[in-house]
């Protein structure tokens, strides 16, 4: 699990937690964290109907963007020649589209495939596949989430038991007693070095029994001391303890097996160190590794600190530099950096029809940012003294 998920709250907080994970393009894990929250609305539907369907319309707006990478992936796969795993995740995103331009795309794809094949002298076992059943929701969940993991681990999850799959689809559902209870079956299979000892600690956190989640996670770094989620979870278990000390060395500990610092340790240190009241050690650490090589995960905390010693230019210019970046190779810059940097500006009291034209763009380029964009155009108009655009943009937030 990532570290959004650690805990379970209210619908809302859930709702919140996928929307940070979209901002950052992890459509996978935003889907599970909003199936979370329709899980926990399940039967207290009455009074919270439009907050049960703004987060259906998120959730199938991930399975969307889950759809259209799986066909990106399974061009590239096609390309490759490397067809029984494009027509794999063509089935996959057939599954979880939902506009008709995607689901046209799928299909032109699946026929080309089929094409290739028969005049290879190939041909896709469709019987085959129609006996193995459909994809059901936690396959397609599972799916995505071993996806999402480096190869090596991926490739291990698939081939546990059924008991790790049933335990880990709970565990990612926010069912934490049957998720335990599963996965302590899988780890009487598979054994303390595997995986699934860091999975059960997961759950077992969850739980309160941080006790036994402390032991699963010493026991199972002993054998990947360099595995970066593992060292994560322990770290956060002492800090939700209140022992930030105790992360932070453990983290230091566990550094030393590491030939190259994972850019999510190299975040989460960053976060101690702030969490310890060294906010200079913090900004040292980060500028570091920012000067060595540029991530933009790392500037974007760099900035956060920055702005929060009442620095907004140098905050400023950070996110300008990873927006340029993002411009000069072409790709979209991430959601969070632009909304931030448009925070920014319109904070150093920026009101200009540019910022509001960058507000709306990125409405509708990320609808899931939406509601801040809109706010913010709202506030803007209001400062501007139009209360008309400004009722009517704040109408658009609800």
């Amino acid at each position: 699990m990532g570290l959004f998920s650690l805990f379970v709250k209210s619908p809302e907080d859930l709702e919140k937690k996928g929307d940070a994970l979209v901002l950052s393009e992890k459509f996978g894990p935003a889907r599970t964290e909003y199936a979370k929250a329709l899980e926990k609305l399940a039967g207290n539907e009455a009074g919270q109907e439009t907050l049960l369907t703004r987060i259906e319309e998120k959730y199938a707006g991930c399975g969307e963007s889950l759809a259209k990478e799986h066909l990106e992936n399974a061009g590239e796969l096609y390309e490759s020649g490397i067809d029984a795993e494009a027509h794999h995740l063509l089935h996959l995103a057939g599954q979880l589209a939902t506009e008709e331009e995607t689901k046209k795309a799928i299909a032109d794809l699946l026929g080309e495939l089929s094409s290739s094949m028969a005049q290879e002298g190939e041909e896709w076992d469709d019987d085959e596949e129609e006996e193995e059943g459909a994809y059901t929701e936690e396959d397609q969940a599972f799916e995505a989430l071993c996806m999402s993991l480096p190869e090596e681990q991926g490739d291990a999850y698939v081939e546990y038991c059924d008991a790790f799959r049933d335990g880990y689809n709970a565990l990612n559902a926010g069912q934490f007693a049957e998720a335990e209870e599963a996965l302590d079956e899988a780890l009487a299979e598979h054994g303390d070095s595997s995986y699934v000892a860091m999975e059960l600690a997961a759950a077992c956190h969850n739980l309160g029994k941080n006790e036994k989640a402390e032991k699963l996670l010493r026991t199972f770094l002993a054998h990947h001391p360099s595995h970066t989620h593992g060292v994560e979870l322990l770290c956060h278990l002492y800090l939700e303890e209140g022992e930030p000390q105790k992360a932070l060395t453990t983290l230091d500990e566990n550094l030393g097996a590491m030939t190259n610092t994972p850019v999510e340790l190299i975040l989460l240190k960053g976060r101690l160190l702030s969490e310890l009241g060294d906010g200079d050690a913090a900004e040292t650490w980060l500028s570091g590794h920012l000067d060595n090589q540029w991530d933009d995960n790392i500037a974007f905390f760099l900035s956060s600190i920055k702005k929060e010693k009442g620095d907004d230019q140098e905050a400023r210019k950070l996110l300008e530099t990873s927006l340029g970046r993002c411009t000069g190779c072409g790709k979209r810059p991430p959601s969070h950096i632009q909304l931030t940097y448009a925070n920014l500006l319109k904070e150093d009291g920026d009101t200009s029809v540019s910022l509001i034209e960058r507000y709306l763009k990125l409405a509708v380029e990320d609808p899931s940012t939406a509601p801040y964009a809109y706010q913010a155009v709202s506030e803007i108009y209001r400062t501007k003294g139009d209360n008309t655009e400004a009722d009517r943009y704040a109408a658009m937030v609800e």
